[in-house]
């Protein structure tokens, strides 16, 4: 037997219309590293401007303290910036070593900061509230008010005998 022939049906063919598709364009990533500001140095608590230069004041060196530049503070504490400033070697020699107060400002404001060349170079331009910003965190980093508090707790009980 032979096999038998099936007849196809017919079938209309529906053509339907293919949407147009539009390539978009992915915008490319950017592979550029953008360059990061460097971190500052240093604390910022324990900073001035000085001739527009950001200067961190640290604790003081030794070579500061054995000159008796360093012991100047006391007398920012005790005497008007004026006043000071206004005090002659000869007459009120309170260094003892002849420097006049304008002298002992200076070498203070060098100890200090520890930049000799930026502090002649200027000088005359720093002021009144720099050198007391300068002395708050000299205090503060050399940690003179802690030491100072411990001294006077030590010798309060002995004061009573």
């Amino acid at each position: 037997m032979a096999p038998r022939k099936k007849e196809i049906p017919a079938t209309d063919v529906v053509e339907t219309a293919v949407p147009e598709t539009e390539q978009s364009e992915k915008p490319m990533p950017n592979n550029e590293v953008k360059e990061r500001e460097l971190p500052k140095v240093g604390n910022p608590e324990n900073t001035v401007i000085i001739g527009g230069e950001l200067i961190e004041i640290k604790p003081m060196k030794l070579k500061y303290q054995r000159n008796r530049t360093a012991v100047f503070y006391h007398a920012l504490e005790l005497y008007p910036l004026p006043d000071l400033l206004a005090m002659d070697p000869g007459k009120q020699d309170m260094f003892g070593d002849g420097r006049d107060g304008d002298k002992a400002l200076l070498d203070w404001l060098v100890a200090a900061t520890d930049r000799e060349d930026l502090m002649r170079e200027h000088y005359n331009e720093i002021d009144t509230d720099t050198v007391y910003r300068i002395l708050e965190i000299f205090r503060r980093v050399n940690k003179i008010d802690d030491r100072e508090a411990k001294l006077k707790n030590a010798m309060a009980p002995r004061a009573k005998d």
